[in-house]
This record gives structure tokens, sequence and C-alpha cells, in this order.
């Protein structure tokens, strides 16, 4: 399909597959912001919600493939064609535009637990195999995949707990319900302040700029646990390049704005504005440590 000039020539619509009031949607009304400035055209935020993301993205898959439907995506988003005999979507329908921002994790324990880094805290779990446990936001989600991860690289036996969302999983683990967690900083960072929680590791190839005394999981010997909260923009795949080339680099300046990663920064959140080639890197990365998880661990289907 050839790039029309005057592209584009009426609003564009943000889908979010969840619903208002969460980071994803945040992020979404805030570079909608910026980039109907830029492009000269409303770009609105439309909250398709369910199915775990599963609606709102299958709709985008579905959509016309002229620049004017994009997705924003978190990283659950290749999980449901991994698990599901017959998903409503596939990864292969999508062209991704660019990873926009992260919220990092960190791994956290209760005061109580004797480990001040990782490796003790592998110690301490060794010796208690089956006793302890981790928590997550839900089953299939970024920080349970990262939690058998650890129970694989580490020989752990720590049980799953599956939680509706951070904030339950950080405040039953603050009470020593749980052992330990991938935590997002956002929900543990005022714990760890206040000396309720102790962080152990960051989640990410950097230290962190609010904990910057804190070593990463790399450093500590854990370079491939990845859990992350992680935001990326996409269209249907048959999009023209070119129009792919403008939404994404549009993407990309707003993300670069000083008062936007300021903002950014204010929510706990990474600011990145990769290109296409790199979230498609990323994204195929993730499908095959999920898919590995999976595997070793027979997790159950979505189904």
């Amino acid at each position: 399909m050839p790039v029309r000039a005057a592209w584009p020539e009426r609003s564009i619509r943000f889908v979010v597959p969840f619903g208002a009031g969460g980071p994803l949607d945040t992020l979404a009304r805030l570079l909608s912001q910026s980039m109907a400035e830029e492009l000269g055209r409303p770009v609105v935020v439309d909250n398709r919600t369910g199915a775990g993301g599963a609606i709102g993205t299958a709709e985008v898959a579905r959509s016309a493939p002229d620049g004017y439907t994009a997705l924003m995506a978190g990283v659950n988003m290749p999980v449901i064609p991994i698990m599901q005999r017959n998903p409503p979507y596939r990864m292969e329908e999508f062209a991704p535009l660019s990873r926009l921002a992260v919220i990092p994790h960190v791994f956290v324990v209760p005061p109580a637990v004797p480990a001040a880094n990782m490796q003790e805290f592998i110690a301490y779990a060794k010796a208690r195999p089956g006793r302890l446990s981790f928590a997550s936001f839900g089953v299939s989600t970024s920080n349970h995949f990262a939690g058998e991860l650890l129970n694989i690289q580490a020989g752990l036996d720590l049980t799953h707990v599956p939680y509706r969302g951070g904030a339950a999983a950080v405040a039953d683990l603050s009470t020593e319900r749980v052992t330990c967690m991938f935590s997002t900083l956002p929900d543990a960072l005022n714990f760890i302040g206040e000396g309720r929680l102790k962080a152990l590791g960051a989640v990410l190839p950097q230290r962190l700029p609010w904990l910057p005394e804190l070593p990463t999981l790399a450093e500590q010997g854990l370079p491939d646990i990845v859990s992350e909260s992680a935001f990326g923009l996409l269209v249907p795949v048959a999009t023209p390049a070119a129009i792919q080339q403008r939404v994404g680099d549009s993407a990309r300046r707003s993300l670069g704005d000083p008062a936007m990663r300021e903002r950014l920064s204010q929510m706990g959140m990474i600011p990145i504005g990769s290109s296409g080639p790199e979230f498609a890197a990323l994204i195929q990365r993730d499908i095959r440590l999920f898919s590995e998880i999976i595997r070793r661990t027979g997790m159950t289907s979505l189904e």
C-alpha cells in the first residue's frame, strides 16, 4: 500500500489492552499528547480490556494496516501465543516499532531473611528446599517467569504464590507471608526506604538511579535472569514501512524530550526508545526464554 503524502489525514488510535490508570495506560497518554503535537493530528488512547490483554491485542492484529491503529503492549504480549493452542493473535502479525520504556524490577525479601545479597539468599534457600516461596503478580507474568528461572538456574525449590497485582504481593511479603519476590521498583521503593523490605539485586544490565548502591543480578553472577515491566509500540505487520518509520521516529523523539524523561523517572520508569529491529530482537529473546521456562516447568496452558 503506497504511503499518501498527507498521512496522517485523521486521528490515530493507540489501543491499550489493559484498564485505565496503570503504567502502560499512563505512558500511552503521555506519549499520545506529545506525538499529537508533532504529527498534527489527535492521538487517542482506547482501552480495550479483557482476557489478559488478548482482546485489545487481537483487535489491532485485525485492524487495517494503514498507520491509524497501533498497539501499546506490555511484556506479557508473547506469552499468550506460546501458551495457547489456538491463540487469538500471533506475534508474526505485528511489526515492532519501538521498545518505549521499562519499569525495572528488584529482588526483595523481608528484613528477617538472613541474606545481604543474592548468593547469601541462594545458600539460605538451598538449605530449606520446599519451605520457601516467591510471590508474583499472577500466573505467566514476568516476575512469575523470573522466579521459575531463579529456581532453574540456582537449583532452588521455591513455591510460587500468585497474587492479583503487585501491591498486595509486596504487602504480604513485608509481613513474611511469602519469602521473596521480583517486584517492580515503584511497588517496593517505599518499603525499602522504610526498612520493611531488603533489596538484594536489581534486574537490569545497569544499576538503578533510584538505588545506585544496589548491585545488579549480573554483578552477582546471575546475568540471564530477566524480570521487568516493559512497554512497546507495534502496528499490524502490513503497515507500509514509511509509516512504520514515521510513527516510530515520532515516539522516539517524544521519549527524548527532557520533560517527558523527567515525568517517566518520577513514575519509576526508564525511557528506552529503541529501534524497531532492536525491539524485535528483544521480543524473540522473550519468546525463547518464556518457551524454555514453560517447557522446563510444565506450566499450565492459559486455555
